[in-house]
């Protein structure tokens, strides 16, 4: 007597089943991931900005409380990278200068410049106080100037040498923003139309907003709403780069007026 195996088979619509099940759970699980991988990013961005905030404390230290400055006395122009080279022998890091989402080898802070059309436009880092160049001419990036994609605030370079972290402009060192990730907005210099062939974001680079290093040292993410609370960069009281100074906002996302009428209330000294 003969005993056959039973054979166990799905049939088409079992099997149609199963891939459906399959693809609605990629479907679900997908997006997750790939805000976990972004939230890894963002985490890593903030922890770069608070390590060069401690940099530029100790920087301070050693130079009665004025920060890293751009350029010669007397030229006062905004160059992120060149304070990025003045904070190395504090920091001794090329890569902490480089947000993990950032497409821009050379950084953006030297592309947006260098491709702009600005030409030969890198200082040769020799005459201003830094190591001379070891291939002979300044390059864009990796030689004495580390790749940059945090700005420093413009608001601190407005004077030559720039403002001290005493300043009496300053009303709060810990809402004073000192550097911000770049760019966070997509319609900023050089524009709309240069960022978006540059892969740059239309409102920050982490999940629409921006982490931003404070004059205290510490850093921490902020949305686009609260950086630009007017949805663009055009000069307002309240945002990212006025925040701290008696000109500007005292509470993130503010609107007090852009007259100094608030600075005592706030706290200015």
């Amino acid at each position: 007597m003969s005993h056959k195996k039973a054979v166990c088979a799905f049939t088409l619509i079992e099997l149609l089943v199963v891939i459906a099940i399959i693809a609605i759970l990629a479907a679900i699980l997908f997006p997750v991931f790939a805000q976990a991988r972004e939230k890894a990013r963002q985490i890593t961005c903030v922890s770069n900005l608070k390590q060069i905030g401690l940099g530029v404390l100790q920087y301070t230290q050693d130079y009665d409380g004025v920060v890293p400055a751009t350029n010669t006395p007397g030229e006062s122009y905004e160059a992120s990278y060149i304070v990025a080279a003045r904070l190395q022998p504090y920091l001794k890091s090329f890569g902490i200068f480089k947000c993990p989402d950032s497409t821009m080898s050379m950084g953006t802070a030297q592309a947006a410049q260098h491709d702009n059309g600005s030409g030969d436009y890198m200082s040769d880092p020799a005459t201003i106080g830094l190591p001379a160049s070891a291939v002979g001419t300044a390059k864009y990036y990796n030689d004495v100037y580390p790749p940059t994609d945090y700005k420093f605030n413009p608001s601190f370079y407005g004077q030559q040498p720039p403002r001290s972290l005493d300043s009496k402009d300053i009303c709060s060192a810990a809402n004073t923003s000192l550097a911000i990730d770049w760019p966070p907005i997509g319609n900023t210099w050089p524009g709309t139309d240069w960022w978006k062939t540059h892969g740059g974001p239309a409102a920050g680079r982490h999940s629409n907003g921006s982490s931003i290093m404070f004059a205290d040292g510490h850093a921490h993410w902020y949305s686009f709403s609260t950086i630009y609370p007017g949805g663009n960069d055009s000069p307002r009281s309240d945002q990212w780069n006025y925040w701290g100074f008696w000109w500007g906002s005292q509470k993130f996302g503010g609107s007090e007026p852009n007259d100094g009428t608030f600075a005592s209330v706030n706290g200015c000294h």
